[in-house]
């Protein structure tokens, strides 16, 4: 006998003394979880995978509005806990800052980011420090006000949880080129961190501003690398290094990260759990994101879980961007502009329990 859950319902007070209404309030609510449900994988025996649990895509939590134009969230845990969200509420010209305090279950308003305002830019990264600072990459046009290339990559420092930012400072680079970030930086030590841009892929030295080639000093393109607790390094292009990068090996059917390197995401957890994000289906957005997962230090890909099934096309590119809460939950932060969801367009967060990503 198949058995399902169903949300705990809502009801108005005006409903709950009248139990025809309630009732058919009822059957209109359960008719829409079985319509959602019936979208989703396959599971077992043929079963729809919703037979099995409610879809994890029930808990989002909306974090702001989104109008248009490269929304392309990023997000950051704190040492001390907080979250700190960045994204584009209006495309290249309104960069929104938003803050949780408690795992994502609220977010302050989101407030423009001040180093942004009346500037145009293109946006860019969260990396939190180990001593407890917050990196803030962006991407700055030719000029503070156009939108012509060559753009460069500027960084901003915050030392009170993403609350205030030191001023900026610029990436070395070449005049010449555009040099564009995504994704978050990999803090090698204290003060050096391996930075991923489109144009160079190299080692930046805080204290001096100094850059340096690394490992073999090949170009990995515009997509992101981790580094696992065991000293292996996997990048987006779909490599694996286990000598500080001065050889690589090519990963066998590793998730297609790099063909739109600024949309995609390769996250390490902490107890070595790689994921990277593949968004399925047709059309601009895609109607379904997933995980693949590697436990085996990157060899192999063999796992994935879908948390995003809406049952309709997703409004623009996801931009999925991953966080570990703790030890028993991760955090993803996405964006969906259709207009006709709830709320309409809109960047959200949600938390997926880590026991649903397998052992």
């Amino acid at each position: 006998m198949l058995s399902c859950v169903f949300p705990r319902l809502r009801v108005p007070l005006f409903l709950r003394f009248q139990p025809a209404a309630f009732l058919a309030a009822g059957m209109l609510a359960r008719s829409a979880v079985l319509s959602i449900g019936l979208t989703g994988l396959t599971g077992l025996q043929g079963l729809p995978a919703w037979a099995a649990e409610p879809p994890a895509s029930a808990g989002l939590v909306r974090i702001g509005d989104a109008v248009n134009g490269h929304i392309h969230p990023s997000v950051c845990l704190t040492r001390g806990g907080v979250l700190v969200v960045t994204y584009g509420r209006v495309n290249h010209r309104d960069l929104r800052m938003a803050r949780s305090t408690d795992l994502g279950q609220t977010w302050s308003e989101p407030q423009p980011f001040p180093h942004t305002m009346d500037k145009s830019y293109y946006p860019g990264s969260l990396t939190a420090l180990a001593d407890g600072r917050v990196v803030h990459a962006w991407n700055r046009w030719s000029t503070d006000t156009n939108e012509s290339e060559p753009r460069s990559v500027i960084y901003a420092v915050s030392r009170d949880d993403g609350r205030n930012w030191d001023k900026p400072r610029e990436f070395p680079r070449d005049p010449t080129k555009r040099s564009v970030i995504r994704h978050p930086l990999v803090e090698l030590s204290a003060g050096t961190w391996l930075v991923s841009l489109d144009d160079r892929t190299f080692v930046f030295d805080e204290a001096n501003q100094s850059a340096r080639s690394f490992g073999d000093g090949r170009l990995h393109g515009l997509v992101p690398i981790v580094r696992t607790p065991l000293g292996t390094f996997v990048s987006g292009a779909g490599l694996r290094s286990t000598d500080e990068g001065r050889s690589w090996t090519a990963i066998a059917d590793f998730p297609n990260v790099k063909e739109q390197g600024w949309r995609h995401e390769l996250v390490c957890l902490s107890d070595g759990l790689l994921l990277a994000s593949e968004i399925l289906g047709p059309g601009f957005g895609g109607e379904r994101i997933r995980y693949r997962l590697s436990r085996d230090d990157g060899r192999t890909w063999p796992d994935s879980y879908e948390y995003y099934n809406p049952g309709r096309a997703i409004g623009g590119r996801a931009c999925p961007r991953t966080v570990e809460l703790d030890k028993d939950a991760i955090g993803v932060v996405f964006y969906d502009v259709d207009t006709k969801q709830a709320g309409g367009p809109g960047v959200f967060f949600l938390r997926i329990p880590r026991a649903k990503l397998g052992k």
